[in-house]
């Protein structure tokens, strides 16, 4: 398996320096975050540094499951050029996240919606050699609403049924309430990435792991067991830790692997 990092965990400023680093760290490749202000220069970035490409597609003010045409057509277009562009860069893989209904009474539909525009835009994804991977999010406690894909039978159907990848969330799945044996173990061939970090099992904290509830304590000798050799891109708060954190970090864990 290969160690990456999400671009969101060295915040809006950084430069060629902290790629370098990033490099120099360790890391195998990074996850843009395709929101941050300097997205297309920290792909060039990632470029010079000869680091691996991946991309978070955006997910703000876009919705793969809402009823407005409007916002329908403009979600594909962005998330379409960002595919194109990242394929430009030899980028395998592209998370996202696949909507979510305006109200939780309308959680049927919203699916059959995403199911149609996830159809859309992996025929782009095929054509530019990009595999997609949907994200396991958090669930609404509220049931005002529903995000796709926040309850592990959908999240799992929809990946195996639309012939696509998932992005196995470490931090997300806790607030699911499944364990990461039952996901993987059941995803199979299907895993394509693991976004990991820690928190409490209460809030999508970001922590650096083993500094929450250890949730991912036994994750890479389970994932080495299951001959899976994708990317774990480590997806830390940018807000509490700094890049020299996060490297210190990897270096201990590489030190005891």
């Amino acid at each position: 398996m290969e160690t990456w990092l999400s671009l969101w965990s060295i915040g809006q400023f950084g430069t060629i320096k902290e790629f370098n680093e990033i490099k120099m760290g360790g890391f195998d490749g990074v996850e843009i975050w395709a929101e941050q202000l300097k997205s297309k220069e920290y792909l060039e970035y990632a470029h010079q540094s000869d680091l691996k490409v991946g991309v978070h597609l955006p997910f703000h003010d876009l919705n793969l499951a809402t009823p407005d045409h409007a916002v329908t057509e403009r979600s594909i277009h962005v998330l379409s050029e960002w595919l194109e562009t990242m394929a430009k860069y030899g980028a395998k893989h592209a998370t996202f996240h696949g909507g979510y209904a305006w109200s939780s009474e309308e959680r049927d539909e919203s699916i059959l919606r995403a199911c149609e525009r996830i159809s859309r835009l992996k025929k782009v994804a095929d054509e530019n050699g990009m595999e997609l991977l949907l994200e396991n999010l958090i669930p609404d406690r509220l049931n005002y609403c529903h995000h796709i894909a926040s309850n592990t039978e959908e999240w799992l159907h929809l990946v195996k049924s639309l012939n696509i990848k998932a992005c196995l969330d470490i931090g997300h799945l806790a607030m699911m309430e499944t364990s990461w044996e039952e996901a993987i173990t059941r995803l199979g061939d299907s895993l394509g990435a693991v976004h990991l970090s820690d928190n409490d099992a209460k809030s999508d904290l970001h922590l650096l792991p083993g500094e929450g509830n250890d949730l991912s304590r036994g994750l890479f000798e389970y994932l080495q067991s299951k001959s899976y050799s994708g990317p774990v891109v480590y997806e830390i708060s940018p807000y509490k830790y700094s890049l020299t954190d996060i490297i210190a970090h990897v270096s201990k864990v590489k030190e005891k692997a």
